[in-house]
């Protein structure tokens, strides 16, 4: 049922049109479903991919194909979109794919971008050069969400539900930002808060950083804890405020795996990072089995 005020009314769904995408609109038609949401599928033909055909006759005939492509992946989301009532848009664009991403955006009024991650890269998953951009770059929250192959999903009759939303701070104020979309999309589905704050014990490997360092990074755990429990509170949200240490990116993903969480929000720059992806942010959405919302 959709709720009173919802946190999206407008979601991009980007495609390329392989199966690797297919869960990731899944994700965001859940979202636009739950919020009653426009949903808007993207595909970009990407100018770059007709750069080495010379050949006009092959040029033309590969153009000709992938936007066949793009045509008939944009009219099955729309489709499936109407199937649940939902006011769907698509278009097909010619250009870079995240720089047509980001202008349509801006063009849209687009609250939430749902996005698959590709491949494999080195010992794990390779984020798509552009999902990484978009992720690092859009000024709106971006569900990104990593191909599984052990999950078959039939999209036009598959309903994402979220039962525990994992909310990780580490107390800047874009994590603060984060917490507050998790508690939007908790309270949405009736869902738990996992608070969690992970004491870094980098931070402290060193033999020159004093070991009171420990008690201060915990006391700055507890209070953006506390705040966070105090927000779910005023929205009736059940908030758990759980403390770890070790390396941040590490504890998230085995508290994801040991607590059935089903959707990671978390700051899309850290603590230290105010123009780059915080590092966190990019191993969690990289290694993640569940789908990573980050947020500017």
């Amino acid at each position: 049922m959709p709720i009173e005020e919802p946190i999206c009314d407008h979601i991009l769904l980007p495609t390329d049109g392989s199966t690797a995408t297919e869960q990731a609109v899944s994700h965001g038609l859940g979202l636009a479903r739950t919020s009653d949401a426009t949903v808007h599928a993207l595909y970009v033909t990407d100018e770059s991919e007709f750069s080495a055909v010379t050949d006009a006759s092959a040029h033309e005939q590969l153009r000709f194909s992938v936007e066949k492509l793009g045509r008939r992946a944009t009219t099955d989301i729309a489709e499936t979109a109407a199937e649940f009532d939902l006011t769907a848009e698509h278009e097909l664009r010619q250009g870079t794919p995240y720089e047509e991403i980001f202008d349509h955006v801006v063009e849209q009024n687009i609250d939430l971008v749902a996005m698959g991650t590709h491949g494999q890269a080195g010992v794990g998953p390779d984020l798509g050069s552009t999902t990484l951009r978009v992720v690092r770059n859009a000024d709106v929250p971006v569900l990104t969400v990593r191909f599984r192959e052990d999950i078959d999903i039939d999209v036009a009759n598959y309903y994402e539900v979220y039962d525990d939303v994992l909310v990780a701070t580490d107390g800047s104020d874009g994590s603060m930002v984060a917490a507050e979309q998790g508690i939007d999309i908790a309270e949405m589905y009736g869902a738990t808060v996992h608070a969690l704050y992970v004491v870094d014990t980098n931070t402290y490997a060193y033999e020159d950083v004093p070991r009171s360092i420990v008690g201060l990074l915990k006391e700055s755990g507890n209070t953006a804890l506390d705040e966070i429990a105090a927000m779910g509170r005023e929205r009736g949200v059940e908030v758990e405020t759980p403390i770890r240490r070790g390396r941040p990116s590490r504890e998230l993903l085995n508290y994801v795996d040991e607590n059935d969480v089903d959707l990671v929000t978390l700051g899309a720059h850290g603590r230290t990072s105010e123009v780059h992806l915080g590092s966190t942010t990019e191993r969690v959405i990289r290694m993640s089995r569940q789908p990573t919302l980050s947020v500017q």
